[in-house]
């Protein structure tokens, strides 16, 4: 998975094999410094591998999905500066996408969409966009494999507008 930037640094998600456990680890662009988070829990096998977001309020966030749910963290500092994870979202898949046979399907959350609610999941049928806020989701890609999904964003910034100044006249 690729990093996600959240408040001045870049956060990289490490999965180590032996025991199915994760920790983040985060690079402070300011100070040139690394430091271990903990994931807010350690996914099982049955999970799905899980992925770090961008979350709109600025946090951190980490998202998993086991089975057919779908499970949001965010990590907040409180007063005392101490950051900790609180669990923000719980959201059913099966009742979401058009799954005939829930027994029988994976989903493997393959990215999301920086400071928003979207999040991208890849089943046998193809890749869904899915809004976890509005519980709407889309279809975005045929059946294929996909590891990860990074989505570009377009966007407009203007030509900056020059005011002419004017000409001193000759006398």
């Amino acid at each position: 998975m690729p990093p996600v930037l959240v408040q001045g640094a870049l956060h990289f998600m490490l999965k180590y094999v032996d025991d199915d456990s994760a920790e983040i680890l985060k690079y402070d662009l300011t100070s040139n410094s690394l430091s271990l988070i903990d994931a807010p829990v350690q996914y099982s096998p049955i999970a799905s591998a899980p992925i770090l977001m961008a979350m709109k309020d600025g946090s951190l966030g980490f998202a998993l999905v086991d089975k057919l749910t779908l499970y949001i963290w965010s990590r907040l500092m409180d007063s005392n500066r101490v950051a900790s994870w609180t669990q923000c979202r719980i959201t059913n898949l099966s009742s979401l996408l058009p799954i005939q046979n829930p027994e029988e399907i994976s989903l493997i959350l393959v990215g999301s969409v920086e400071g928003s609610d979207t999040v991208f999941v890849t089943t046998d049928l193809g890749i869904y966009e899915i809004n976890v806020k509005s519980q709407r989701w889309k279809k975005i890609w045929k059946r294929e494999n996909f590891r990860s999904l990074i989505p570009c964003m377009s966007f407009y910034n203007p030509q900056e507008r020059v005011t002419p100044t004017p000409c001193d006249a000759a006398h």
